[in-house]
């Protein structure tokens, strides 16, 4: 796996700059979130799981499909069960009507939630600690430190509670019967992780004290430069950004679910901008296939 992941440094967004690397995924992020339009959804949806399965393959990436699933049919179910607004009524539940469009509306809204946590994923494997450190570490140390530590520690957390779990399978302690007592066997590990990486922060805030971290400015060194490249992707970014934010917050494209789904807009007009929505979700595979053919 880490063999794996070292053989990716130099993949996808990887080839950009850093910082402009970490405007176009926050872009990404902005788009994804600010739009219930379904075509927008869907290509944001789409598009991320492209970009993972062309970096991470599929066997890695199938480990999150249960989970990504998971979270649409749980928000389609839950607002076809809170909201009864609609005018195509699918039946009756104690009185209460199930109807198509908050079936629809709720299956938008967990499908963007999903884009969300892919393109959550691909930020939080891009932007990685060192290139935190060297983005932020200038003018906000401090910054750049507490969402490095962050996003290490949630993979550590993991990984040590796998190691706890099976140290507590080879000493049989988890072979009981009833759901109380696996209950109290979960705590009783994620406790152990707890205790585990508290012990191991405080020795890092000890070596860092003894190593003078806060007393001066710190320097580091950086291998980043800002190269024709990433000029160009930067300015592809912004030209597709423009018509894509646009489409996305513009009253004019607006969707309405209740009381039936409907969309507003030009059909010719909202396909041209839903194009350059597409380009801008793909710009990373482009990028890397332009990058590598010179």
């Amino acid at each position: 796996m880490v063999l794996r992941d070292k053989l990716l440094v130099k993949r996808g967004l990887n080839l950009i700059h850093p910082w402009f690397a970490f405007l176009y995924l926050l872009m990404a992020l902005v788009l994804t979130m600010c739009t219930m339009n379904p075509i927008l959804v869907m290509i944001s949806f789409f598009s991320g799981i492209i970009y993972e399965l062309k970096t991470i393959g599929g066997k890695r990436f199938s480990k999150k499909v249960p989970w990504l699933l998971l979270i649409v049919v749980i928000t389609m179910i839950g607002n076809m069960c809170i909201s009864h607004n609609g005018e195509h009524v699918l039946f009756l539940a104690n009185d209460n009507r199930v109807t198509i469009e908050a079936g629809i509306y709720g299956l938008v809204f967990g499908l963007m939630f999903s884009s969300a946590f892919i393109w959550c994923s691909i930020t939080e494997r891009i932007i990685t600690g060192e290139k935190l450190t060297y983005m932020f570490g200038s003018f906000a140390p401090n910054l750049g430190l507490v969402i490095s530590m962050t996003l290490h520690y949630i993979p550590l957390i993991k990984r040590r509670f796998n190691i706890v779990h099976n140290a507590q399978v080879g000493m049989g302690r988890t072979i009981r019967s009833g759901a109380f007592r696996r209950v109290r066997q979960w705590g009783k590990e994620f406790s152990i992780v707890i205790a585990w990486s508290l012990e191991n922060a405080i020795d890092t805030s000890e070596v860092m004290a003894a190593m003078g971290y806060g007393i001066g400015k710190r320097t580091s060194y950086s291998d980043y430069s800002f190269k024709t490249s990433d000029f160009s992707f930067l300015a592809a970014v912004i030209v597709l950004f423009l018509p894509a934010i646009f489409l996305a917050v513009s009253v004019k494209y607006k969707v309405y679910y209740y009381p039936t789904f409907g969309m507003f807009g030009d059909i010719l007009n909202h396909i041209i901008l839903s194009l350059c929505y597409f380009a801008f979700m793909l710009i990373p595979i482009f990028t890397e296939r332009l990058l590598r053919w010179r």
